[in-house]
């Protein structure tokens, strides 16, 4: 799987997928940002140590169309993955 993790244009992060399924999401860190969420899916994870290592991914632009739930979920993972990893090499 091929990732892009960058600044979004509003401000914050995005994450794109180049493979598929192709999409960009919005992503953030620590609390979950639902005043940012207008319409759509969104996705977190609590997995990290406290509050603060929570990553939340939103604001979903598929460009391939919607996957099915296991690709959903597969890509999901990773892409918490390489936020992860992101995050952890930039401190």
């Amino acid at each position: 799987m091929s990732w892009q993790i960058d600044n979004h244009p509003d401000g914050g992060m995005q994450i794109t997928h180049l493979g598929s399924p192709r999409f960009t999401a919005r992503w953030t860190t620590g609390d979950f940002p639902i005043e940012s969420v207008r319409e759509g899916a969104f996705f977190w994870t609590d997995e990290g140590s406290g509050a603060e290592d929570a990553i939340h991914l939103y604001a979903f632009t598929w460009r391939t169309g919607m996957p099915s739930q296991e690709a959903l979920e597969a890509a999901m993972r990773e892409a918490v993955l390489q936020i992860d990893r992101y995050v952890t090499n930039a401190g």
